[in-house]
């Protein structure tokens, strides 16, 4: 039986033709009641479809709060500072930062005002569970976008974690001497591709990102990027933004050797055969182009301070906490292992880290050569 979601989306494009894949993944990922990430469904964890550095454990967090609470120092601990966070799915990793600042951080826990930008009323309610506890120690508040938030002129640490990979791409194919973009069609309760002559702006993105023009070769662009990082340095008056997410520079990103492109669709931790069967009940994501975001933020009135991978970036956090005497416990070190290991997530996921109005001088730890 066909869901309600691959009903509406066949019946769209009866009525108006093939739909450009980026807004057929926006109503897959974000539709208000059937989307993946916004139907409240289990997504991440072992009874949900992917694993995630937070759903492994409570030590992203803690560093995490480690790196805030250096940044708060840096800036001569103002007594008042916002932490926003975007795509906080359940509430996870913003519940392991607000204990671990509650826990060892008790300048900063005084000085934050918690935010979190999410637009699904069914994950806001899950996120309102999951920080029960926190909202005793900490003022919480929830906006549904980014736009509603206001920093009250607060200096702001933002994060993210695996939320630009999911925003939609235009899928863009090099075939016969020629760039075509791939749309979706439907027929008899299936959906499947199509090509359309690639228009200007794609082939202007294209050209910008010096996409091989090798017969086959499939590009992801992310159309809503540049805007999201660039209405986030607008909304700062201060501050630092870090992005954790999978992904990697332009050049290699759109090297000859990724023809095939990195769509991925995902479902019960395996990776499915087609992207666009059953949308809604899969999840969809590719990799992020760290160089749009750092372009895009530069323009914007950001510093770009770093890119580093989860191995080099949590090692250097969490060198002081092995350099102590005391003995970390067994399931910590696991945790922090699964972190920086480069078979799980630590050479796959990369840090962004980028700065508005910061001192000059400051180099957050998390792009520091560790000293033991």
């Amino acid at each position: 039986m066909k869901s309600p979601l691959s009903i509406e989306l066949a019946e769209k494009i009866r009525d108006s033709g093939p739909l450009r894949f980026d807004l057929f993944m926006q109503s897959a990922l974000y539709h208000p009641e059937q989307g993946f990430y916004s139907s409240g469904r289990t997504r991440t964890g072992i009874q949900g479809d992917f694993l995630t550095p937070v759903s492994t454990g409570p030590v992203l967090g803690q560093l995490l709060a480690r790196q805030a609470d250096e940044w708060h120092t840096a800036l001569g601990r103002p007594s008042a500072v916002s932490l926003l966070e975007q795509g906080a799915d359940r509430g996870w990793l913003a519940a392991d930062i607000l204990n671990a600042i509650a826990t060892h951080h008790p300048e900063l826990r005084e000085a934050t005002q918690f935010h979190l930008i999410e637009p699904s009323p069914a994950l806001t309610d899950q996120q309102r569970k999951s920080l029960h506890t926190q909202q005793e120690l900490f003022p919480i508040h929830w906006h549904q976008n980014l736009e509603s938030f206001s920093p009250n002129n607060t200096p702001c640490f933002f994060y993210s974690c695996e939320l630009v990979d999911s925003f939609p791409v235009r899928l863009a194919c090099h075939r016969n001497g020629f760039w075509h973009e791939l749309f979706v069609s439907s027929s008899g309760g299936h959906f499947y591709w199509t090509e359309q002559p690639a228009t200007s702006d794609l082939l202007n993105e294209l050209k910008r990102w010096n996409v091989p023009k090798v017969d086959g070769f499939t590009a992801e662009i992310r159309p809503f990027a540049s805007s999201w990082i660039r209405s986030l340095a607008e909304k700062i008056p201060q501050g630092i933004i870090l992005t954790l997410d999978y992904g990697l520079p332009a050049q290699d990103l759109y090297h000859p050797s990724r023809a095939a492109g990195t769509l991925v669709a995902l479902r019960r931790h395996r990776r499915t055969v087609d992207p666009l069967q059953d949308p809604g009940n899969q999840d969809l994501t590719s990799h992020v182009n760290f160089t749009e975001l750092i372009q895009e933020g530069e323009k914007a009135g950001l510093r770009s301070l770093g890119l580093t991978d989860f191995s080099q970036a949590l090692t250097r956090l969490g060198t002081p906490l092995f350099s102590d005497e005391t003995t970390l416990p067994e399931k910590w070190t696991r945790n922090f292992q699964h972190l920086t290991h480069p078979g799980f997530f630590g050479k796959t996921h990369q840090i962004l880290v980028q700065g508005k109005n910061l001192p000059e001088s400051f180099r957050p730890s998390i792009l520091k050569s560790p000293t033991l």
